[in-house]
């Protein structure tokens, strides 16, 4: 298969994290595969196995696969979705960097269509607290990050490039405490940019006391801050995986 340098880098990067799990390299080949949304079934076919060798391997009943299976394995999850377009390589390829643990990145999607940003705040069934007349504006995709293995330890420059290509996007903390350190990571990454850069949204999820901090920092720069009322971090990418947008 012939990969352009950011595809071969995101390759590397999968094949490198599976191949190092000493434990169970099964649940990030399965992590992996739900992050380019496609099935056992399909996986299987394109690449002329039975479902069930899929399966073993993710539920570890067939335990360290060789070199030239997880080979197979990401090059046919890039394959298939470069046949749909490779909307969730070119997605994934802007966020996998040395620095930044992929294990930061729950999901991320590029939308086919502008998409205005309430329609993904219904789905993520969110309490709006500010500037909710800006939740009409469209918006192309999300990221939706992991706040203990990401923000806290982000530098303001890592934070951007985990916006994509587009700031028109929805930022989704996960397992947030109080939401006052993702805030002021976005806020802080603005400082010294000659073009104030911030997501269209930001949506936190597992808020246990909101700071009102927090709040203060989204009013103070006109962007939209929003509560899931979700449970768990399961729960949201779930939603989000499941999310089509009526435009």
């Amino acid at each position: 298969m012939v990969q352009s340098g950011t595809i071969q880098r995101l390759a590397e990067e999968m094949a490198g994290e599976i191949c190092l799990s000493e434990t169970n390299p099964g649940s990030i080949m399965k992590r992996w595969r739900e992050r380019f949304q496609i099935s056992q079934k399909d996986l299987a076919k394109h690449l002329d196995v039975f479902p069930s060798v899929i399966s073993d391997y993710e539920s570890g009943r067939r335990k360290s696969p060789r070199v030239d299976t997880i080979k197979r394995f990401v090059e046919g999850l890039i394959e298939m979705d470069a046949a749909r377009g490779g909307r969730i390589a070119m997605a994934l390829e802007k966020l996998i960097a040395p620095e930044i643990s992929s294990e930061a990145i729950l999901d991320s999607r590029e939308f086919g269509v502008p998409v205005p940003a309430r329609y993904l705040i219904e789905c993520l069934d969110c309490r709006i607290l500010t500037h909710r007349s800006l939740l009409d504006r469209d918006i192309y995709g999300f990221t939706a990050l992991d706040s203990v293995n990401a923000i806290v330890s982000l530098t303001p420059q890592q934070l951007l490039r985990l916006y994509g290509g587009t700031t028109q996007r929805a930022a989704i903390l996960t397992n947030v405490s109080s939401g006052r350190s993702p805030m002021v990571a976005i806020k802080a990454s603005q400082i010294g940019t000659s073009l104030a850069v911030k997501p269209a949204v930001v949506v936190l999820q597992g808020v246990k006391e909101l700071d009102p901090l927090a709040v203060k920092i989204a009013d103070s720069i006109h962007l939209p801050l929003c509560v899931s009322e979700l449970k768990t971090a399961e729960l949201l990418v779930k939603k989000l995986r499941s999310f089509e947008p009526q435009v």
